[in-house]
């Protein structure tokens, strides 16, 4: 017997594709943040760039303002004193004298301290010529001057002239008075500068007729020159640059005069001649002269 056994066939249930499903991955995530920082970066410079201090450097120029100080009260006072001060004779009521008049000048320290400097028994006598300012120092409320001094000292019949410099301190209160705080101090006297001149010649180019002329114009020129009126001196000088003297001079020469060519004009260095016909004294005055030719000779500098 044959049994036959149907197998029933299972139902094959299709499967379903999965949908595919758009999510933001973390490349994306970081793409966005990135943005973003460049945007507050951005705005950021904006920012520095409105609000940024300027850090160049800056160069100040400062102002100094020098005040003039009045010199002249302290100098006469200076002045008055070491007349006093370098003056003596050998008279008891002279020196008596003296140290009361140096009382409106000194200090009661200063007072006792010159009683010994002209002793009663002295055989000298002094008188001052010239006292003359050399220096004013400016220190707080004193005054440091430093001054010359010519005295006439008298021995019996011997007399000799005698320069010295001395150094002095003075006090000046705020309505302008003085005194002495520190007694005179001998100095080193100024000495004469040593000064050596340069040799100058005059400029082998210019010619002889061009020299000639130069010389024939200074000469009319310095012999109108002292009582020459301001409008004859147009004829000869430019802007004024020689002013009337109206003068009792009388020219006499022109000495060692130079002329050196620069550009269109003519340097001229010389030494004038005058007799003054008032005090028959001879003068030398020298002259550094610009000259120029535009038809006529004129002076164009003069110093």
């Amino acid at each position: 017997m044959n049994i036959k056994i149907e197998r029933s066939q299972k139902e094959k249930t299709p499967k379903k594709k999965k949908e595919r499903v758009i999510s933001v991955g973390k490349h994306r995530k970081m793409v966005l943040v990135l943005w973003f920082l460049l945007f507050c970066s951005l705005a950021f410079g904006i920012y520095k760039n409105f609000t940024a201090i300027d850090r160049h450097t800056t160069h100040e120029k400062v102002v100094v303002k020098e005040k003039i100080v009045n010199t002249s009260g302290v100098e006469n006072f200076t002045i008055d004193f070491a007349k006093e001060y370098f003056s003596w004779k050998n008279d008891k009521e002279a020196i008596e004298k003296r140290m009361t008049t140096l009382e409106q000048y000194l200090t009661e320290e200063g007072v006792t301290l010159s009683q010994d400097m002209v002793r009663a028994d002295i055989p000298t006598s002094s008188e001052v010529q010239v006292v003359k300012i050399l220096d004013v120092e400016k220190h707080s409320e004193e005054f440091v001057i430093s001054f010359l001094v010519e005295q006439k000292i008298t021995e019996g019949k011997k007399t000799q002239q005698v320069f010295s410099a001395y150094q002095v301190r003075i006090f000046e209160d705020k309505k302008g008075n003085h005194i002495v705080t520190s007694l005179s101090t001998m100095i080193g006297k100024p000495e004469k500068v040593k000064y050596v001149e340069k040799p100058v010649a005059s400029d082998s180019e210019i010619d002889a007729k061009t020299a000639e002329e130069i010389t024939e114009f200074l000469e009319t020129f310095f012999k109108l020159y002292p009582t020459a009126s301001e409008k004859e001196l147009e004829y000869y000088v430019e802007n004024d640059v020689m002013r009337p003297i109206n003068s009792n001079l009388k020219f006499v020469e022109l000495v060692n005069p130079i002329y050196t060519q620069n550009e269109k004009s003519i340097q001229v260095r010389v030494d004038v001649k005058y007799l003054d016909t008032l005090s028959k004294v001879t003068n030398y005055f020298q002259y550094e002269l610009e000259l120029q030719n535009d038809g006529n000779w004129r002076i164009i500098v003069s110093e």
